[in-house]
């Protein structure tokens, strides 16, 4: 597989130099016809900061696993758009090396797209379970995610550690051992991110639970599993959580949480419409939840 990456990676920066001229990067034409169709190594090379021969051995499919600073030097050198960018970094091993930047610029249309599945929660995390962004239903469908401290609104982490979202499935062990199942499916896709080093230790200090069920190793995505959640302001919720892949932000996804039964259904319409007049606006004023034994 990576010399099948190598390889490609090889000849899209070709067909990338091929395309420019001297003058579209500012440098002479030189006299006479050149040999080649579009910019010569040797001035990619320059344009970018890097060694001629190390470049050369790049486009030829050769294993020397560009940095990510150094793939953004090319990317600058060849004038690659952001969506050619993206590509060129797929190809060299960093798929996320410039998501911040365009999910930066995506993120109020995926909040006006969040907004507008409401009553639905809806959550937009990363692989490891980050919450980028939510709608009202979502911050209040067990109790205020916004009372938690930023660094800690992590969906994985609250299931693990967090007295509420603990309480508020109705199984769960069970939940945990399907988002562990899920993060295992996860963390094979993107294994060398340094992101998951402090996040998995964080998890195996302090959750006994997590520790052992990481080690089971289990994989799967479970698609479409209803799942029971006791919210503290309207009450017990099935709901089942549809993933779909976020295009502005290739390693995050969108979970909406569908209503599994009528009753479900009505209660989420509570949920938004206490939210929208204002009656739901912090922690709710009731005795926390304890766990099911």
């Amino acid at each position: 597989m990576a010399d099948v990456r190598s390889r490609e990676l090889g000849a899209y920066l070709r067909a990338r130099r091929d395309r420019l001229a001297p003058a579209d990067v500012g440098l002479p034409g030189g006299g006479g016809r050149r040999r080649v169709k579009g910019l010569r190594r040797e001035e990619v090379a320059v344009l970018a900061n890097v060694g001629s021969t190390w470049y050369t051995w790049l486009e030829q499919g050769r294993d020397v696993r560009p940095s990510a600073e150094v793939l953004a030097a090319i990317a600058d050198a060849l004038r690659l758009s952001s969506d050619e960018r993206r590509h060129l970094f797929l190809l060299g091993g960093h798929p996320d090396a410039e998501t911040p930047s365009s999910w930066e610029r995506a993120r109020g249309q995926v909040q006006a797209l969040l907004d507008s599945l409401s009553p639905h929660p809806a959550v937009v995390m990363n692989p490891w379970f980050e919450a980028l962004a939510y709608n009202a239903p979502f911050r209040f469908m067990i109790d205020d995610l916004e009372a938690v401290p930023a660094a800690d609104r992590n969906c994985a982490y609250l299931h693990f550690t967090h007295p509420d979202w603990i309480a508020g499935h109705s199984d769960h062990e069970q939940e945990c051992a399907a988002i562990v199942a899920k993060m295992r499916a996860y963390y094979g896709e993107s294994v060398t991110d340094p992101a998951w080093e402090p996040f998995l230790r964080r998890l195996r200090q302090e959750s006994p639970l997590f520790v052992r069920l990481w080690d089971q190793a289990d994989v799967a995505t479970d698609p479409g599993r209803v799942k029971g959640i006791r919210s503290l302001h309207v009450g017990s919720l099935s709901v089942r959580a549809i993933t779909m892949q976020l295009e502005e932000h290739p390693r995050a996804r969108v979970v909406v949480y569908q209503p599994a039964d009528h009753t479900t259904r009505e209660r989420l319409e509570e949920l938004a419409h206490r939210i929208a007049r204002g009656a739901i606006d912090g922690p709710a004023n009731v005795r926390r939840l304890r766990p099911a034994t």
